[in-house]
């Protein structure tokens, strides 16, 4: 008798969402972060600096940018777990699985308010060092994600337990002979 759970498997990795790391993990980056929140503002959500230092520097940006996107990496959130992998290559840097992860959180130190970028750190129970994500846009974001990716392989994992103890016990049972 098959069950409906018996065609089901979770080996399958599907990828939730890949992020691009900002130009602010490169130092060139982050100079140029603080270069352009210098001055004050003239109006709420512009500021003296961005009239001033955008157009000369924006071809060193461009470079940067360039640069970062051919020889970079990108932080990739798969329902196994969250890897660091090449961009060009898909070569897989680092790669830390959901049942190794303790925690995640965003580094407020590490903010660029330019870039609206920030470190994420995930604790894991295999490395005494700690995976970080260098610049992460809109890292909240991302970390929700994450944050909730881990929490569903947790109740995955906690399910296929269950469903494997209750089979078990099914064989137990189907293996004693009747008592008369």
């Amino acid at each position: 008798m098959n069950s409906p759970t018996s065609k089901f498997s979770t080996d399958d990795e599907e990828r939730l969402e890949a992020v691009y790391p900002s130009i602010a993990c490169t130092t060139m980056g982050k100079y140029l972060g603080r270069l352009y929140e210098s001055l004050p503002h003239i109006t709420p959500r512009i500021r003296l600096s961005y009239l001033v230092w955008i157009p000369p520097t924006w071809p060193i940006a461009i470079v940067a940018y360039s640069w970062l996107k051919l020889q970079g990496v990108r932080y990739v959130a798969t329902s196994s777990g969250v890897a660091i992998e090449s961009i060009l290559t898909r070569h897989i840097v680092t790669q830390i699985p959901w049942n190794e992860v303790t925690e995640i959180q965003v580094d407020p130190a590490s903010f660029q308010s330019f870039y609206r970028s920030s470190d994420i750190i995930i604790r894991s129970r295999a490395t005494a060092e700690p995976l970080r994500l260098h610049a992460v846009p809109f890292a909240e974001r991302f970390s929700q994600l994450l944050q909730e990716a881990y929490r569903a392989a947790q109740a995955t994992a906690r399910a296929q337990e269950q469903i494997s103890n209750r089979a078990r016990a099914r064989q137990l049972a189907s293996a004693v002979p009747p008592q008369e």
